[in-house]
């Protein structure tokens, strides 16, 4: 908010925390959805890497006398324990730019009486079913 409106970082928390409260319907159904599919994003990454990480170690190469492993368990347990931590902050990133688009539409909406100009047609198409719903439900 700082960059958009151009205040300092009280006034412009002051502006965010307002338009937060002003969309949290939109706000939630975003984070929800966002925070599912980020989840399942961070399950298929890391389940990926154990999975690659078991097949390395089911070659020929680890099975031979010199280079035997026992039990590939805690390797594989480590690689999706890391594979985890990776992904968590990859979709870490990509949560907070999920949050800065957002909050960027609502300040668009707020400032040009409740229709964003400078959105996307299809964010904007987005947030215009869950405005017909909420005018529905009132």
């Amino acid at each position: 908010m700082i960059a958009i409106t151009g205040k300092s970082f009280c006034k412009a928390s002051a502006v965010a925390t307002e338009l937060i409260m002003n969309n949290i319907l939109r706000i939630g159904r975003v984070n929800v959805i966002g925070d599912v599919i980020l989840s399942l994003g961070k399950l298929c990454v890391s389940l990926s890497s154990a999975v690659f990480a078991f097949l390395m170690l089911d070659t020929h190469k680890y099975r031979s006398s010199h280079n035997r492993i026992s039990s590939p368990l805690f390797p594989v347990l480590v690689c999706w324990g890391l594979g985890y931590v990776v992904a968590t902050l990859f979709f870490a990133v990509v949560e907070m730019s999920i949050d800065t688009i957002i909050l960027s539409f609502c300040q668009d909406s707020e400032e040009h009486q409740g229709t964003a100009q400078y959105a996307p047609p299809l964010l904007i198409e987005t947030f215009n079913d869950q405005n017909e719903m909420q005018r529905l439900t009132h």
